[in-house]
Parts: structure tokens; sequence; C-alpha cells
């Protein structure tokens, strides 16, 4: 298969959804020759947060000299953005002769009650992990696709687990509270392995702090057992003051904005100074390193500023009530008394849309609902979005102004020529990594 082959049949694939169990990546993994054996790996999970740790991790990682690799999901704009080296994307025929090299065996699971046909996701995992060896990667930073417990990645002994900061969202598939989702979560604590927890709501902690004590896992929890304070916060990035185990005090700036990326990144630094504290890992990581590699992580849409002048154009991702909460609170911080400002969201329709714009509205003058033209389970409606925008003030109370445009492309086109006409300080759009992704070039190019 050529690479625009093996996309169409990642997506074919994709038809069998998201399975529980281990099984088919299990299988796949054996047919590959257990790949994942052949390098060490950090495994991060969580709701909110899990992309951004993974990057400050690699990123410390590489400038601590190490050969890594990083696999996260989803992508932005290419499938090939998922699985990187050293920082390098997997080239287009490389992922397509993996693919291709797996297929056979997938195809013969499927007709094989006992395992079953795999699904994207878990060709992409086997495909990750036979890159990785043959490209001599010494630690992989591995992000979970969903949950824990039966993701895919969980086919790893992990040198320390991190989980970051727990949240509800996916409830159809990890559970109706806190709780559940967290427990699900707790799943890839592993034996003896080390975890590092970000900061969490009481109720999730207690289901962590039980799981790690069951599996004789030694539990870090950053902001009780690692302390960190907020620096400074600005358009630029997030300075942070940290209490790390192995590297004492440390003062580190990452590019990536807000009040939760410094909670990241203290639970990113906590997880290196953990790796760098085990003898078995022999991890060489200096404060330097931490402070060089925190300073370079970047992750795309995530409060990713592509334009400043002659306004602001931000490109988050928050496509949760936690994670509009976050970007809310960060669009306050950094546009402290700057209006007007405008705000282009659209969102997938499992999500809590009412509570989203409840977080989102109240801190834009000009709200533009529109749709991503793909997601993996479908868009919400526009006109929604722009019902639940209004809703935020009632009736009697003013609001923003509130429009509808599809496609997005077009939605944010008219989102730029108000903020033009209006002297805006700001645009966001936000809501969905799928309309990030569908709209990111407009600036790119």
């Amino acid at each position: 298969m050529n690479y625009e082959e093996t996309m169409a049949y990642l997506g074919a694939l994709a038809r069998f959804g998201v399975k529980p169990g281990l099984e088919r990546t299990g299988a796949l993994l054996d047919f590959a020759g257990q790949p994942q054996r052949r390098m060490r790996h950090v495994h991060i999970a969580g709701t909110n947060g899990k992309g951004s740790a993974a990057v400050m991790i690699e990123a410390v990682l590489r400038a601590a000299g190490y050969r890594t690799g990083l696999y996260t999901s989803p992508h932005l704009q290419r499938y090939t953005e998922r699985i990187r080296v050293c920082g390098q994307e997997i080239p287009r025929d490389e992922l397509a002769a993996l693919v291709t090299s797996l297929a056979p065996a997938a195809r013969g699971f499927a007709d094989d009650p006992s395992i079953g046909a795999p699904t994207e996701f878990e060709v992409a995992t086997a495909a990750c992990f036979r890159w990785f060896a043959s490209q001599g990667v010494e630690i992989a930073v591995v992000e979970v696709g969903l949950g824990g417990r039966y993701d895919s990645t969980n086919v790893i002994t992990p040198e320390v687990s991190v989980i970051t900061h727990i949240s509800m969202d996916h409830m159809d598939k990890l559970g109706n509270s806190l709780s559940q989702i967290a427990s699900d979560k707790a799943g890839i604590i592993k034996p003896g392995v080390p975890v590092v927890v970000g900061p969490q709501e009481p109720e999730a902690v207690s289901v962590l702090e039980a799981a790690a004590r069951r599996e004789g896992a030694p539990l870090t929890v950053v902001g009780r057992d690692v302390g960190f304070d907020v620096v400074s916060i600005d358009i630029k990035g997030t300075t942070v003051d940290m209490d790390l185990p192995l590297f004492g005090p440390v003062r580190a700036t990452t590019g990536l904005v807000g009040e939760h990326q410094a909670a990241n990144c203290a639970t990113a630094a906590a997880a290196l100074g953990v790796l760098a504290g085990m003898t078995t890992a022999s991890a060489s990581i200096s404060p330097d390193d931490l402070r060089q590699g925190l300073a370079s992580a970047a992750n795309p849409g995530r409060f990713e500023v592509v334009a400043s002048d002659p306004f602001a154009v931000v490109l988050d991702g928050a496509h949760n009530p936690d994670g509009a909460r976050a970007l809310a609170s960060t669009v306050e911080r950094v546009f402290s008394g700057m209006r007007p400002r405008v705000l282009v969201v659209a969102c997938s329709r499992d999500k809590q849309i009412d509570e989203m714009m409840q977080a989102l509205a109240p801190c834009f003058d000009v709200v533009v609902a529109t749709a991503a033209a793909h997601t993996r389970s479908g868009t919400a409606d526009p006109e929604g979005l722009a019902t639940a925008a209004r809703a935020v003030w009632g009736a009697e109370a003013p609001g923003p102004e509130v429009y509808v445009k599809t496609p997005a492309h077009d939605a944010v086109r008219l989102g730029l020529a108000i903020a033009r006409q209006r002297q805006a300080a700001a645009m966001v759009v936000a809501g969905s990594l799928y309309l990030i992704g569908e709209v990111r070039d407009i600036w790119r190019s």
C-alpha cells in the first residue's frame, strides 16, 4: 500500500471503533516480534494535559541526549504527526510500509474468534513500536489513546507511569462518575512501577492512591508531594517555580501557556525527577536539561498563537468542560482588560456543550458557532452551540453577538473580518481538535 491507500485502510479499520481488551494489540506485537521490549517507556494517561506532559517529557529527554520516541493522538493535520523519533515525524512511505506489513496478520486475526479484528489504533500502535525499535529509540514517551486499563498502549511496562488531571469526558466508555473514570485511568499503574499524579480532585486522588497501594507502586502527587508556584503567564509561555525530587528547587519556563500548563509542567518535571533517580532507569538528566527541554516543548493546537498583529489569533483544542474552563482562565489572564474578543467554536456531538459554553461565552464579545467537517463521533449542531452561548446570559441580560456560519473555513474568515472591524484584542478558535486541524493551514500557509 502507498500512503493514500494506507490512510484508506486505517479509515476502514476505524469502523471497528474502540473495543476493550489487549488481545488484539498483543497478537499484533507478537507478529511484529515484540518491538516494544527493545526500549524503555514513560506511559501517560489523563483526561486533559497528557499530550502536553508527553511533549515536555520527550523534549527534556532529548535535551539530555537520549534517542526518543513520542507517540500521541489524535493528530491535527497529518497521521504521521502521531509517531516521532527525536522530534521528526515518521516518513509517509515508512508508515505505509509498516502498516502494509501488519495487514496480513490483522486480516488473519479478524477471522479468529479468539482474537478478533484489530482496530485502527491497535494497528497504529503496533506500527509505532516497530518503527521505534527500527530507529534505535532508547526511551519512548507513550500517550494513552483513551482511558487506560484497556487502551492499546497498555501493553508496555514503563519506567514511570504518569496520570495528568482527570475530569468528566468519554463517559459513554469510561463511566459516569469521576471515581469510575479515575479507576479506568489507574489501569496503567503497574506492580512496583513508580506513578506520578498531577493535581486532582480528592475523589480521583482516593482512587489513584488505592490503586497504587494495591500494585505496590510508589506514588507521587504533584501539589502535595511536589510543590510548584506560578511565577508568570503571558502569551509567550508560563514560568513555574518547582521543588522537585532529585533536582531540588528549579525555575523553568515552558512555551505552553496557562495555569493548567504550570501543573502539567510540574507533573512532567516530577516524573523526570523520579526517572532520573531510578538506578534501573539509568537516566542522566540535569537541571539544565530540564530547563532547556521545557523551554523547547511545543504542543500545536493548545493555546497556539498563530498570529499577533493586528490582533492575536489563538488555536486551542479545548474539547470538554474542564478544557474549556482552563482555556477561559488563560484567556482572562493573558488578555486581561483587553476587549473585544472573538470566539470561533465547534464541538463534537458527544460533548457537554452547555457546560463548555458556560465557561467560554462570558470571555468573549462575539461568538461564531460552526462545525468541523469530520469528527469521530459526529459534530454538534452549530445552532445548538449558538443557543447554548445565548443562554449563558438569559433573555434579559446583554450577551455577546452570536453568529452561525459553516463551513469552518468560512466561520474563521467571518471571525477574522469581525475582529478587524472591531479592532479586537484577540480571536480564539476552540472547541475541537478536529476544528483546529481543519483550519490551521489558514495561517501556516
